[in-house]
């Protein structure tokens, strides 16, 4: 299990950086696609899913990184931001790099695939859902 996110106990801002994966770039998903929706929303909560959205927003319009304020972004999404690891925010901002999404010295891009560990736990219906996604998305790619 990572290490907590202990900056978030005393800075008001964090820097945001894109992060370079040429794996999760290649098979991943884009943090809006509808993949991340059906199969990530239920895994990372929506407060981290909306976190995760949020800061590849800034990576869009600052492509090589950006400062970002914590306590606006926790604001943006509906959430009070106060020092400590045991805010909302703070927890969620944990999951996404407890899942692999972020990691506390870079921000994600593209989320990767979901693990067979995640999959037997969203149910079957999905699995063919997922297994159709990627079939297309391979499709596309060739």
């Amino acid at each position: 299990m990572p290490a907590p996110i202990e900056f978030l106990t005393s800075e008001p801002t964090l820097m945001v950086v894109p992060w370079s994966d040429p794996v999760v770039e290649s098979v991943g998903h884009e943090v809006r696609s509808q993949y991340v929706e059906l199969f990530w929303l239920n895994v990372l909560g929506p407060t981290a899913t909306w976190i995760l959205r949020r800061l590849v927003l800034g990576l869009d319009r600052y492509p090589m990184g950006y400062e970002l304020d914590l306590a606006e972004t926790a604001a943006a999404i509906g959430l009070s931001f106060t020092g400590g690891l045991t805010s909302p925010f703070a927890r969620s901002m944990q999951r996404c790099v407890l899942f692999g999404v972020a990691q506390p010295l870079h921000g994600g891009l593209d989320d990767p695939e979901v693990i067979e560990r995640q999959l037997l736990a969203i149910g079957v219906g999905p699995i063919a859902a997922v297994e159709a996604i990627a079939a297309a998305a391979s499709a596309a790619a060739a």
